[in-house]
């Protein structure tokens, strides 16, 4: 028995590893490195997937959610909602732009932002701005709902739609509903490069041009500052290229994720659960077991040689950093999925052998 790694970047189909090298070369040659034909590409390709959407690369996926907001016109003191599951990348951005986290419980069976809490913060705070809406292990929340309540309440949607790329809903692509999309390149996502990146989706063309000015310098035009909150952040050429060969194979990969996730689900004993659903809303990015007995899981996946982590161990109301902003923050449902989750090994060259023994280990739990 060999250990099964929760993922594994050096597996190489001889196809894409030939096709990427060639990719590569092609742009050094080339002698143009940022901002270039194949960033006009990606950005296109992007758009044409949600819908005709207005897309700007950028340098990664924290970047993506920092002109999210940019673009968005938010200010210092604005409210967002967002949930406190998802890692602590948007609420570490909103903290750095002075806006004010305010944090939506989870559904505690998909993990993903609750309709029914999000009506009672609207309710609670009527001077909401936006709400991040983040479809978490690439599986999407119930989006439709959240814009209903959003649009109805003058509130922007912000989809953070890093682990959900190529995700669909009734035949809508995952970033396609919201007011503005998010996604992060970085080389463990479903589209992954090799290196990072990231962009960001937008409905309102004057709110991508916006935000194109602020992802370089704050430039209307060459060495002319028209923004004084730009910074520089930009995908390279490399980079864009990788991802516009790696996209062909997009779909079929998700399909190869949630294939393994349907064997681990029909293994599963019936007191445990996954984080997914088997159809297209799904993508697979984690694998994410519900256990009631999280110690006595990690013992036997111990046992039985399987790469496991949790994603993510503090939920963001409880970090050291920020717990003191948000004594008085209760979360019931994302306070105890917290303590009850194990990722377990789904990535797309996973081999069978590797598939069967992580099927065996969930089968003695």
């Amino acid at each position: 028995m060999t250990t099964v790694p929760i993922n594994d970047l050096s597996r190489w189909d001889s196809s894409e590893l030939n096709e990427l090298s060639t990719q590569i070369r092609r742009v050094l040659k080339s002698g143009h490195f940022m901002l270039g034909s194949n960033t006009e590409a990606l950005e296109t390709h992007l758009g044409e997937r949600l819908g005709g959407r207005k897309v700007v690369c950028v340098g990664n996926g924290t970047d993506a959610i920092n002109i999210a907001f940019a673009g968005l016109g938010l200010q210092p003191g604005d409210k967002v909602a967002t949930v406190a599951n998802a890692g602590g990348y948007a609420t570490g951005v909103l903290l750095r732009l002075q806006c004010i986290p305010i944090f939506v419980d989870i559904d505690p069976n998909t993990a993903q932002i609750s309709v029914a809490s999000f009506k009672q913060t609207v309710f609670l705070h009527p001077d909401l701005k936006a709400v991040v809406v983040t479809h978490l292990y690439g599986l999407m929340a119930d989006i439709d709902s959240i814009c209903d309540i959003a649009h109805k309440n003058n509130i922007q949607v912000v989809e953070d739609c890093a682990q959900a790329i190529g995700a669909s809903l009734d035949l809508i692509e995952a970033g396609a509903w919201g007011d503005v999309s998010t996604f992060s390149f970085y080389p463990t996502k479903n589209l992954g490069c090799l290196g990072d990146g990231g962009a960001v989706a937008f409905r309102d063309p004057t709110h991508a041009d916006l935000a194109r000015r602020i992802a370089q310098y704050g430039w209307s035009e060459r060495y002319t500052i028209s923004e004084n909150n730009g910074f520089n952040t930009r995908i390279d050429e490399i980079q864009a290229a990788i991802l516009l060969a790696r996209a062909k194979s997009l779909n079929q990969n998700n399909e190869k994720r949630r294939t393994i996730v349907r064997a681990y689900a029909a293994s599963l004993p019936d007191k445990y659960s996954l984080v997914w659903k088997d159809d297209l809303s799904y993508v697979g990015h984690l694998a994410v077991l519900i256990c009631p007995d999280r110690k006595n899981v990690q013992s036997v996946l111990h046992q039985h040689e399987i790469g496991h982590g949790v994603h993510y161990p503090i939920s963001d109301h409880q970090q050291p950093a920020w717990k003191s902003l948000f004594k008085e923050t209760t979360l019931p449902n994302t306070e105890a999925l917290v303590n009850s989750i194990i990722t377990i090994p789904c990535f797309p060259s996973m081999r069978e052998s590797e598939i069967h023994q992580v099927c065996a280990a969930l089968s003695d739990l």
